[in-house]
C-alpha cells in the first residue's frame, strides 16, 4: 500500500513510522481472546451436554480425562478450543461457525451452538471421525 508525501508527513508527525513490529504480547492477548476461557465450572456446564458426553464415548474417554486449561479443554490426544462468538458478532454475515482440526487442536463454536445445528454437529462428527478415529 502506497501513501502520499503529505500522508507519510501527518504520520511522521503523529510518532507513527511506517515500519513497525508488532509486539508479541500483544499477538498473544489477539489469541487468546480469540477463543473462551474455560475453568472447571465451564467443563461442567458443557458436561451436561449429551453432545459432548457422546464425543467423549467415542473417543473411549471419561469426564475425569478431561481437565480445563486457561483457553481450553484438554481432551489427553487433542485440544478443544471454543470459539469467542462475541468477536463473531461483530458482523452477523461473517460468522464463521466451522469445525476445524489441525497440530492436535479442535477448534469449534460453543458446545451450545454446536448442539443447536445440524449442520455443525455433522462437520464435528465428520472431522472426529476423520482425524481422530482413524
Amino acid at each position: 500500500m502506497s501513501i502520499t508525501s503529505r500522508q507519510f508527513d501527518k504520520l511522521c508527525e503523529m510518532g507513527i513510522s511506517l515500519w513497525q513490529k508488532r509486539s508479541l504480547d500483544s499477538q498473544d492477548k489477539t489469541a487468546s481472546n480469540q477463543y473462551l476461557h474455560q475453568t472447571q465450572q465451564s467443563l461442567t456446564e458443557i458436561a451436561q451436554y449429551t453432545l459432548f458426553n457422546d464425543v467423549l464415548l467415542s473417543l473411549d474417554l471419561t469426564l475425569g480425562e478431561v481437565s480445563s486449561q486457561s483457553n481450553h479443554l484438554n481432551i489427553g490426544m487433542f485440544n478443544w478450543y471454543f470459539i469467542n462468538e462475541d468477536d463473531d458478532k461483530k458482523g452477523t454475515d461473517n460468522i464463521q461457525q466451522t469445525v476445524s482440526y489441525t497440530d492436535n487442536k479442535l477448534i469449534t463454536p460453543s458446545i451450545e451452538t454446536i448442539a443447536q445445528s445440524t449442520m455443525l454437529k455433522k462437520q464435528l462428527w465428520h472431522t472426529i471421525t476423520t482425524n481422530l478415529l482413524s
